[in-house]
């Protein structure tokens, strides 16, 4: 199937796991690094979540090119690319849908609600200065979408009294990227601007292998090119009183194989913005607030003539009342969502709402941490539903932490799913679902710290599309994700080094079949090396056979190897060479959408 009829069809979205060991913290959570995520922005860090912590210098030290090459193969984390850079590229945790996952940007909700998912392919990485993924159900907290998880990704933001930072590269394809950013303190004010451009010439994104007279071959370099900027002006004043406004926009445009109905160009303008804040404390009380609105328009055109469009907007709303008694923190919050459709093709309906009520309380007893967390959503198309999950971890020894936890989360839906005409089922129920999980963590002596979580999700109601239907969408009674993850990583003044493996068996317990695109098995290792002012770097991550919603569609099992390289002639300025698919390995994510192979790249990068 061509990439065409696949966006018309859906879109017309080991690593250092911050797992402290103590009791929960509470913190202003201006001033104090937290992981706002788990939290759902309530000033307090909990350790026994599972979760993903990526900051600006991992992803300087990593010389990342995409969000994909970023997360991929991480513990407990899949991500699906349909060709390469500029295309749509999913992600999903813990053997769930792409559609479970929740993607925020600097708090604010992003995706497409024609295709359900929210696509990472044009989020620029110099724009990013954090990246927190909460992995689990967080429905209980996050309402919607958040069944398997959440990946929030904070824009660049300083608290240096002045930081400027630039980038220039090119390698392989004719890529050619390059970015600048300013930003900083002055005394209750901080700042943030900055731009970039991405562009390539690409590869070719798609071959059929299935003789299928509606695939679309087109034997040319599929290019890409990404123009962003961003923007963040914030206040903190006295006694945890805070303000802030952000924004991020990108303008993208690719070529894709596809045909005068799905288009084979396809043009991307994505706006999120945002603001929030808190009033000063008062007493044991203290109120906070956001607003935002995320822009997600895709507009295909075939050798430039114009064929579709799908563009989505969603509001957000959300106050919360936080109170710091002695024995823990306790959130009291209500939040608003409104979701709105403008198309080139008809749908019965274009717009929805969802309004939520939701309670969190941190605490630790008997020395046991815990947070608990339980949510009523009313949505206008669905009627009620009530979630909740419970996390504890316990501290039994000064290395060693037992963590365990119980969620529920559900999911609405799509337009698409909903309403496409000839490919859509008004009927379909939204999917629920239950997980269980426990672990063990460990933080040794001399930088060495691991993780162990086994985790059971069953969902109800799960939805699915494949060929044997027509592509019409229907709910699976039960499918179930078995699953464990397993971390290490050691660091000290000079060596790095992060692994992570991950065993999932997602199957429709009905048939047995196990779920398309998810690898039984996934690892990831990632080793560094301080050389005085060099630095040297490998990553190694693969994965098993996976196959598509038709079985006898097998996308064959991989290894790739990176190499990296670094030169710091003062603190501030660096060059950087990459080579990636060392062995030129020929591999897909996703049946007939090929990845690009052996590949170089060089970067002129100043800033810390």
């Amino acid at each position: 199937m061509s990439s065409a009829v696949f966006f018309a069809r859906r879109a017309p979205l080991a690593a250092a796991l911050a797992c402290a060991f103590s009791a929960p913290v509470f913190a202003d959570a201006a001033l104090t690094p937290i992981n706002v995520t788990a939290s759902h922005g309530a000033p307090v860090a909990f350790a026994g979540v599972p979760e993903i912590v990526i900051d600006r210098a991992e992803i300087d030290r990593l010389q990342a090119s995409s969000v994909m090459d970023l997360l991929q193969n991480r513990a407990g984390v899949n991500l699906t690319n349909l060709g390469g850079a500029g295309q749509p590229t999913s992600i999903s945790l813990w053997g769930q849908p792409a559609s479970q996952t929740l993607v925020l940007v600097d708090g604010v909700r992003i995706g497409s609600l024609t295709a359900g998912s929210a696509y990472l392919e044009n989020l620029p990485l110099s724009m990013i200065q954090r990246i927190e993924i909460v992995k689990g159900p967080r429905s209980g907290q996050y309402g919607a979408d958040a069944m398997g998880g959440v990946i929030q990704i904070f824009t660049r933001q300083s608290d240096q009294p002045f930081t400027p930072s630039f980038a220039i590269g090119g390698g392989s394809h004719h890529r050619f990227k390059t970015s600048a950013n300013l930003s900083g303190r002055s005394g209750a004010i901080d700042y943030s601007l900055g731009a970039s451009h991405d562009g390539t010439g690409g590869f070719n994104a798609f071959t059929d292998t299935t003789g299928s007279p509606y695939a679309v071959n087109q034997p040319d370099a599929d290019g890409y090119r990404n123009n962003s900027a961003q923007g963040r002006l914030g206040y903190t004043g006295a006694n945890g009183a805070r303000i802030a406004a952000h924004w991020l926009g990108t303008h993208a445009f690719n070529d894709y194989d596809g045909s005068s109905y799905g288009g084979n160009q396809r043009q991307s303008n994505q706006q999120t913005f945002g603001l929030d804040g808190a009033l000063a404390k008062v007493g044991l009380w203290q109120l906070r607030g956001s607003a935002g609105r995320n822009i997600d328009r895709q507009t295909n055109y075939y050798n430039g003539a114009y064929v579709s469009e799908f563009n989505s907007q969603q509001d957000s709303f959300s106050l919360a009342n936080d109170f710091a008694f002695q024995s823990g923190l306790l959130t009291l919050g209500a939040d608003r969502l409104n979701d709105r459709i403008t198309s080139s093709t008809q749908y019965t309906a274009t717009s929805r709402h969802n309004n939520g009520l939701f309670a969190q309380y941190a605490t630790e007893l008997a020395g046991v941490s815990i947070q608990t967390a339980v949510r009523r959503d009313s949505n206008s198309q669905f009627g009620t539903a009530n979630t909740g999950s419970v996390d504890l971890s316990w501290q039994f020894m000064p290395s060693l932490a037992l963590t365990g936890g119980y969620g529920t989360g559900f999911h609405v839906p799509s337009f698409n799913y909903l309403y496409y005409p000839g490919y859509a089922n008004p009927n379909l129920k939204p999917e629920r679902s239950r997980t269980a999980r426990i672990g063990l963590n460990w933080q040794g002596d001399a930088g060495w710290h691991s993780s162990l979580t086994t985790f059971r999700t069953r969902t109800q109601d799960l939805i699915a599309s494949t060929a044997s239907t027509g592509y019409i969408p229907y709910n699976i009674n039960q499918a179930q994700s078995l699953g464990t993850e397993w971390q290490l990583g050691w660091k000290n003044t000079d060596w790095s080094v992060n692994s992570s493996a991950t065993w999932i068996s997602a199957v429709d317990r009905q048939t047995g079949l196990s779920l398309p695109r998810q690898p039984k098995w996934s690892g990831r290792i990632d080793l560094d090396r301080n050389f005085g002012n060099w630095q040297g770097g490998m990553t190694l991550r693969g994965q098993t056979a996976t196959h598509e919603s038709t079985a006898s569609q097998i996308n064959a099992g991989f290894v790739t190897a990176d190499l990296r390289l670094a030169y710091a002639w003062t603190p501030r300025w660096h060059l950087e060479a990459s080579l990636n698919n060392v062995l030129n390995k020929h591999y897909q994510t996703a049946f007939d959408y090929n990845q690009a192979g052996r590949t170089v790249f060089f970067t002129l990068r100043y800033g810390l």
